[in-house]
């Protein structure tokens, strides 16, 4: 089924997979793959799916004999990640009401997705339904933001030279620092053998200032707050001196990021 976007969102699209996923996301995927041990034949959910950079590895393990759907409320992350392998199942939905059949797939995988569910247990309850028995289930959570210290330092940029509200929104994605809160989810929606394994990997960024840069255009005015591009200009320049510490002889902005991956089963 093709996924229709507006041209805007097909650009956002396009964007967060130019930048967001080889600066950030791509390391990512070997955890969760491991966790769930994805195989030629599986069929598997990959929830949140953004421009698919999990989806894709996934993919991959399956082969043509198995079955890979990813899914995402934002349309223009799904076009995106339609142009990029379209043999994919892209579906748009949400994770609190998966338009799947029970018992569906032997694994369900979220990165960096679950901290923006509007109802974290009645999607962890959405993903046991979808599970086959037997099934496994991996997700990645970002630890707390005191755990990724270049995003703390990039909050502190936003507020003090933005605004308050504008350094709340980049503390969103580290809101589920706990993997207790999750470990509850999972254990009440009915899932088993329930583990979580922290992991770092390391972020490589353009620049310093990119790391700024895709903030202030392509995170904020999610939230509203939207900057002219004589202030975004400011703004950059004034986060050279907190960020410098980041920046590599090659021009790179370069860092570790710390992120646990909690995995379950399904009984069966």
């Amino acid at each position: 089924m093709a996924i229709e976007a507006t041209e805007e969102e097909l650009i956002a699209g396009r964007g967060y997979e130019g930048l967001f996923v080889p600066a950030l996301f791509a390391p990512w995927p070997k955890h969760l793959i491991s966790a769930v041990g994805i195989e030629a034949g599986s069929h598997v959910l990959d929830i949140a799916c953004g421009t698919g950079v999990l989806t894709r590895a996934a993919l991959a393990q399956t082969g043509p004999s198995g079955r890979v759907a990813g899914l995402d409320p934002a349309p223009g992350m799904l076009a995106a990640a339609a142009e990029i392998t379209p043999e994919i199942e892209w579906v748009l939905g949400t994770a609190e009401e998966l338009p799947f059949d029970g018992e569906a797939f032997d694994c369900v995988v979220c990165q960096f997705g679950m901290m923006f569910f509007q109802d974290r247990q009645k999607a962890a309850a959405e993903m046991f339904r979808v599970a086959k028995p037997g099934g496994a289930l991996s997700l990645a959570i970002w630890q707390s933001i005191d755990q990724n210290p270049a995003f703390q330092d990039i909050v502190a940029v936003l507020e003090e030279h933005v605004s308050a509200e504008a350094g709340n929104a980049v503390t969103v994605p580290f809101s589920l620092g706990d993997s207790g809160v999750v470990e509850r989810h999972l254990s009440q929606a009915g899932f088993s053998n329930i583990s979580v394994a922290l992991h770092k990997e390391t972020a490589r960024f353009p620049s310093t200032r990119t790391m700024v840069e895709v903030e202030l255009r392509g995170w904020l005015p999610l939230f509203g707050i939207h900057l002219g591009e004589d202030q975004i200009a400011d703004v950059l320049e004034k986060s050279d001196a907190r960020l410098s510490k980041y920046a590599a002889p090659s021009g790179e902005a370069i860092f570790d990021t710390s992120a646990y991956v909690v995995t379950a089963k399904k009984p069966g």
